[in-house]
């Protein structure tokens, strides 16, 4: 048995020896993800599996430890999950699992000392979701090379509402972390316009879609400059900084942290995560970030120089598209 398979086995036992009856269990946990008792069945009977959100959720309030768990059977086990989504058409799996990352977001937002420290040459996904266009464009490349797609035009990628309800939730709750740092690669909007460019080239993507997509990536410079000058999300008030880096990042990372969790993922194919919550892999990877942040160039609220040259820079780079 993997790793993983025993760590979910284990959280599985937990949740019934807290809750031995089926029905009063069921009732429980549809309270606390707030998802169709249907859905929640499902889980139960082993169909479908929680995700690593959703088991988040439902530890912090049932009181389940999960890093007891993910102890008991080898300290060494490192349990983790790939969460790979059909986000141009999504089953309904895929929208009980963004859900869960919304839920799990919804359930610390109130919570005092929440961190959130991320770093990568792609825009952060708390970020770039509230752009339509952006996001489009991501799925868009995403649905070319996956094997779950197709060779849908861009303006054929449709985001349902109810997909983009939960993209726009996730920029939300996300607001409300208590702290966040973003470390990003110098050259992450020039990256983002030159993987546009070739498409264009291509001829896979229309003047049009371009307008679109540029349009957008103004107003995502636009906002994040503000971010950067005020150092706070303007909605909630909460601190957020970023910092430049010459420091080329092989992947994107993130590490959400609050009182009962640490979530650790590694962002691949621009859209889907591996997820950890092991401490120890927690660690190490917001220590290497802590690492990068030290050699890096905080662009908020002071050092006003350095970032108004920063931001010219990126709109000569969006200008060319």
């Amino acid at each position: 048995m993997t790793d993983n398979n025993i760590f979910y086995k284990v959280f599985m036992s937990a949740l019934q020896d807290k809750i031995p009856q089926r029905a009063n269990l069921a009732n429980a946990v549809t309270d606390i993800l707030a998802i169709d008792k249907d859905a929640v069945y499902r889980r139960l009977r082993g169909e479908v599996a929680f995700s690593f959100a959703e088991m988040a959720v439902i530890a912090r309030n049932m009181g389940i430890s999960l890093d007891n768990i993910a102890g008991i059977e080898n300290v060494q086990s490192k349990p983790i999950k790939m969460n790979i989504s059909k986000q141009v058409n999504p089953t309904e799996t895929d929208y009980e699992m963004f859900e869960g990352h919304v839920n799990l977001l919804k359930s610390i937002k109130d919570e005092p000392d929440t961190k959130i420290i991320g770093g990568g040459s792609l825009f952060p996904h708390y970020l770039y979701q509230d752009y339509e266009n952006i996001m489009r464009f991501y799925m868009f490349r995403w649905n070319r090379g996956s094997s779950y797609g197709d060779a849908r035009p861009f303006h054929k990628i449709i985001i349902p509402e109810r997909l983009r309800t939960l993209q726009k939730e996730t920029c939300l709750y996300a607001k409300h972390i208590s702290s966040t740092v973003y470390i990003w690669d110098q050259l992450i909007f020039q990256r983002f316009a030159a993987s546009v460019g070739y498409y264009a080239k291509l001829h896979l993507l229309s003047e049009e879609d371009v307008s679109l997509i540029k349009s957008d990536l103004i107003a995502l410079l636009n906002d994040v400059e503000k971010l950067a000058a005020k150092g706070k999300h303007e909605e909630t008030g909460k601190e957020a900084r970023i910092f430049i880096t010459d420091i080329n990042f092989d992947s994107n990372y993130s590490c959400l942290e609050s009182k009962n969790i640490k979530l650790t993922l590694f962002w691949v194919f621009s859209l889907n995560a591996i997820v950890s919550m092991d401490n120890e892999v927690f660690n190490e990877t917001r220590a290497w970030m802590n690492a990068v942040q030290r050699f890096s160039t905080l662009i908020s609220v002071s050092g006003e120089k350095i970032r108004a040259a920063f931001f010219d820079e990126q709109r000569k780079i969006i200008d060319t598209l």
